[in-house]
């Protein structure tokens, strides 16, 4: 039976259950409902009293008008791969999702999680009223009518369908399943002190309860715009799990806004595939959440030292000059990034036509570099200008995304500078992108470290990829798709852990790092909003994040924001100064230059500690940066902390969000038990806030009590200027 293009669906009365190895499978009746005018509420052509209505209130709306009572088919699967990961699939019974084992997105990389064959000790009981499943400590309940599912874990309710919830006359007001032109909802029942965090980069307050998101990949052009680079699927409840929705549609969360105690998710497909990983911590569940989608390597050493980038150099001797002045000013530096200016064909295009004249010979150039002990990053988009030499054999090879009509796609949601049209290089065609690697591999012989893949927002919506990947699907992908295909080459050609610098992503994203926040604006609210989209994005996207020190845009950069700015880069997981004017030390006076240099030794001091977190991070599917609960999930308030994290396990690094050069009375939340600052040695208790009055030399970074902190002795403290410590051997502890 088809559905009118206009109608709603609610599944409501399973009608069949079907037993296998693995699961349930349920045939579902699904009725028309529609939702009252001015009033929250839904009804059906159902028996009103099997609805819940309340028919004895006094202000139920009178004259209802009830649809037609007419059943159209539904189904839901639930898989048990292990005790501890559910799938749980709703919509048209022939929608491909059924059929697909989890990798056909290629979000999910390994569908059993590391399980042997997919299958688990498991019980099914089946009752008049609801069917149960058991699987070790876990149980799900699914309700035969009306339809509902809960989740319990050793005996307590993980999660559980908002069917429960109505309005005063009885309406219910958040159907747990429901279909509406194209689109399918879920939805949850938040419980009175549940918090959710996650769903990628967003750069609003870190606990998203109150809060409405729309996760499609954008543009963003700035962080506080409402948009974001990176949004994610995957979020973490307080009450013992993470989801995970795999698919690369347009997703809308509300989680709580529209009703205090709903979490609705509404995925732009006819069909939800949704991932449950049960665990009573985050980083046990973003274990899990790897091994199901996959890990990224741990970057190279260098990687963690300090990259320095201007939009733009303009020239080979304008950045040797930069490498003559760092080793003047004795600032340890790794990398210099050169941003398009490379290119001949520049603004939004990359065809690797390496612009010699600017920079003259490629190898010659970065040689120079190498001299300084620095490595070249290069800057590169998707996008092909039809102005490039390289476009005409590109559209003949059928190397570009088309439309469904066939025609050539063009750049969306990006503007371009002269309004020419650019074109996007179709990464799922496999010939398209073993071009599109092999344009790299000139610039690796030479010598280029990494690329920052920028951009990769702009597929248009009615691109039709040479896979066949869905359309509603294909938008969000790309930016994973693009990045994999830089990073697999770097991989391939050199043999080293590839590493890429990458704006735009989805999940599965944090199998390719680094990726940086995108373009922050160089205010104290840029900033702030850079540290929320970090730890957001940690949750998410476990791996290696990071940001512009200083904010890519905006008002004139101060001296002293830019110092609190570099103080919270050289705590970060990967350390990065670029902006669309100079942001090296000695553009901001004497004082900032001193203190800046000041912070990027001690980055270097840090290197074995960052390494062995690295290492961590890698090995288990773990950020590098990490909200307070990470390592403690019964702290309530460092749940919603986010204006200070914790970088790896043993340090706490507390920004300070000022521009202003005088010192900074900054209250803090200190995590449970004893923390010691690593470069005053003042004490802290946990569990309380603590207040400090900041120079602006000063940034608190404590560490854990008993924690051994690996370090340089790079003659940081070698005058006994700060707190009088001096670091004169490998560990602090």
């Amino acid at each position: 039976m088809t559905i009118p293009p206009a109608g709603t669906l609610l599944a409501r009365r399973i009608t069949e259950c079907k037993i296998d190895p693995s699961g349930l499978d349920l045939v579902v009746d699904a009725f028309a409902g529609v939702h009252l005018d001015g009033a929250p509420g839904w009804l059906t052509g159902e028996d009103p009293r099997d609805l819940g209505v309340e028919l004895t209130m006094p202000n139920l709306p009178r004259d209802l008008q009830l649809p037609p009572a007419t059943t159209h088919p539904h189904r839901v699967r639930v898989d048990v791969i292990a005790e501890d990961l559910i799938r749980i699939r709703s919509g048209a019974p022939d929608h491909w999702a059924f059929d697909d084992n989890g990798t056909g997105l290629g979000i999910v990389t390994d569908p059993l999680a590391g399980g042997a064959d997919g299958a688990v000790a498991g019980r099914v009981d089946e009752g008049e009223q609801e069917i149960a499943l058991r699987a070790g400590a876990t149980k799900v309940r699914i309700g035969r009518y009306p339809f509902s599912l809960a989740i319990e874990r050793s005996g307590d309710t993980i999660l559980r369908t908002s069917d429960r919830l109505r309005q005063v006359a009885g309406l219910p007001t958040a159907p747990p399943l429901l279909r509406r032109q194209g689109k399918h909802s879920i939805s949850f029942e938040l419980g009175t002190d549940e918090d959710i965090t996650g769903f990628g980069e967003q750069f609003g307050r870190l606990v998203k309860n109150g809060q409405h998101l729309d996760l499609r990949v954008e543009d963003a052009l700035g962080t506080g715009t409402g948009l974001t680079y990176k949004p994610i699927p995957v979020w973490h409840s307080s009450a013992g799990y993470l989801g995970f929705l795999n698919t690369g549609a347009r997703v809308g969360c509300d989680i709580g806004h529209s009703m205090p105690s709903v979490l609705s998710l509404t995925n732009d497909d006819d069909a939800i595939d949704l991932y449950l990983v049960l665990g009573d911590s985050i980083p046990s569940r973003l274990t899990r959440y790897t091994q199901l989608t996959g890990r990224g390597p741990q970057p190279p050493l260098w990687a963690f030292g300090y990259w320095m980038g201007r939009c733009r150099y303009h020239s080979r001797a304008e950045m040797l000059d930069v490498a003559e002045q760092m080793r003047t000013e004795q600032i340890p530096c790794d990398v210099l990034h050169l941003d398009p200016d490379w290119l001949v064909t520049d603004r939004l295009n990359t065809d690797f036509i390496w612009n010699a004249e600017r920079f003259g010979d490629r190898a010659e150039f970065i040689a120079a570099l190498r001299e300084y002990s620095l490595r070249l990053s290069v800057w590169e988009v998707p996008y092909i200008d039809p102005a490039s030499p390289l476009y005409p054999d590109a559209e003949a090879k059928g190397y570009l995304v088309r439309t469904a009509s066939g025609e050539v796609a063009h750049l969306q949601g990006t503007p371009t500078p002269d309004g020419r049209p650019r074109a996007l290089v179709d990464l799922t065609d496999p010939g398209a992108r073993a071009w599109w690697q092999g344009l790299h591999r000139a610039f690796l012989d030479d010598g280029v470290a990494v690329f920052k893949t920028d951009f990769g927002e702009g597929l248009p919506d009615d691109a039709a990829l040479a896979d066949g990947t869905p359309p509603v699907h294909a938008h969000n992908l790309f930016p994973l798709r693009y990045n994999a295909a830089i990073s697999d080459g770097i991989g391939r050609y050199t043999g080293r852990s590839p590493l890429v610098w990458g704006r735009s992503g989805w999940a599965g994203s944090h199998r390719y790092p680094g990726q940086w926040g995108g373009d922050a604006e160089s205010t104290v609210a840029g900033m702030q909003a850079t540290v929320r989209g970090g730890l957001s994005y940690a949750v998410s996207a476990p791996g290696f994040w990071s940001h512009d020190i200083g904010g890519f845009f905006g008002p004139e950069l101060t001296g002293p924001l830019y110092v609190r700015w570099t103080q919270l880069g050289a705590l970060s997981p990967l350390m990065r100064a670029h902006g669309l004017r100079p942001r090296e030390p000695w553009a901001f006076g004497a004082e900032a230059l001193e203190t800046t240099r000041e912070w990027v030794r001690r980055r270097y001091a840090l290197l074995p500690y960052l390494w062995q977190v690295a290492k961590e991070s890698a090995e288990n599917g773990w950020p590098v940066m990490r909200p307070l609960d990470f390592h403690a999930p019964g702290d309530r308030v460092g749940r919603g902390i986010d204006d200070a994290y914790l970088l790896g396990r043993d340090l706490y690094v507390v920004p300070v969000f000022s521009d202003s050069s005088d010192p900074v009375r900054r209250t803090f939340w200190v995590p449970e038990g004893r923390w010691e600052d690593l470069y005053t040695g003042e004490h802290y208790e946990g569990g309380r806030y603590a207040e400090r009055l900041c120079t602006l030399e000063e940034m608190p970074v404590l560490a854990r009590d008993g924690a051994v902190i690996p370090m340089l002795d790079i003659g940081l403290f070698a005058d006994e200027g700060v707190g009088g410590r001096g670091v004169g051997a490998s560990v602090w502890g």
